[in-house]
């Protein structure tokens, strides 16, 4: 443990009260007798998720890190590139048993949804740079936009096992019931979850609608305006076209209808995805101040 004094002290009062820390890897850099201003950031980092902390840990259990960045999987990136993280701004918290994934907004309070990974579930911890890649039974968590010390003081925190087991587990957000599935509402209290394949279905229908419906407001407005350029693009090369040469100009336009189709398609996909992300509740969210 860390010898007491002034940096402790100033970090110690940053740190919400009813949340258990250990001290020395939370904040490794103050053996050095100094506070980054990343410390003070991590500190508050789990004063804005404490309400959520305070209904999810047991009474035992002790916070060991915590960063914030995007959660993301490969297929993602290539599909949907620097967008994602709108959508996917995450606080990870390390405690003793878990990790513990919470979505938050763009001033990191908690927004819709958490998720867990119990630790004798990892298969298997890598990373580069910026980068945390994480192995489940089931698939691979890529975590990024961490700052790299705290990416390789987290890698350095992680430990990997045998098991091949599971994988990551959605959390209620009204009582955090953990489950391995993605049910219609909870069995614990009844909450009940919007559809994965109904949000998908809105976005086939126009780019955008899905994620409107799963709560991702601004994000959807930015995926409808888009929609709608590319099919004002389809209307006023197909118009022109027809007039001119009947039902053979409409052949000028179908290259662009197939990547308009495309588009629906590919937003459907990304939807369905973005909605299997965890429990979206109908009536409410995380808990947060």
């Amino acid at each position: 443990m860390p010898r007491g004094g002034q940096p402790e002290e100033e970090l110690k009062a940053l740190l919400p009260a009813s949340v258990a820390v250990r001290f020395d890897e939370m904040f490794p850099d103050t053996r050095n007798g100094r506070i980054r201003r990343r410390d003070r950031k991590r500190a508050e980092l789990l004063r804005k998720v404490e309400p959520v902390l305070q209904r999810l840990l047991a009474p035992t259990e002790v916070v060991r890190f915590a960063t914030n960045g995007a959660r993301q999987l490969m297929w993602w990136l290539l599909t949907a590139g620097s967008m994602n993280p709108f959508a996917n701004r995450t606080t990870l918290v390390l405690t003793d048993k878990r990790v513990v994934l919470i979505h938050t907004d763009w001033k990191n309070r908690p927004r819709m949804f958490a998720n867990q990974l119990p630790l004798d579930r990892i298969r298997a911890t890598s990373g580069r740079n910026s980068y945390i890649f994480i192995r489940t039974g089931r698939e691979q968590l890529m975590f990024h936009g961490v700052k790299r010390s705290e990416a390789r003081h987290l890698r350095g925190l992680l430990y990997s096992t045998a098991s091949k087991k599971g994988g990551w587990q959605n959390l209620c957000p009204r009582c955090f019931a953990a489950t391995d599935s993605a049910p219609p509402a909870c069995e614990t209290c009844g909450e009940v979850f919007k559809s994965a394949k109904k949000a998908a279905l809105r976005s086939l229908m126009f780019p955008g609608l899905g994620d409107f419906y799963l709560g991702y407001r601004k994000y959807a407005m930015l995926e409808i305006l888009g929609g709608a350029v590319l099919w004002a693009i389809f209307l006023s090369t197909l118009v022109p076209a027809v007039r001119a040469k009947g039902s053979e100009g409409a052949l000028v336009a179908l290259p662009i209808f197939a990547l308009v189709a495309l588009v629906h398609v590919c937003d459907a996909l990304l939807t369905r995805a973005k909605a299997r992300t965890g429990l979206h509740s109908k009536d409410g969210a995380l808990p947060s101040e």
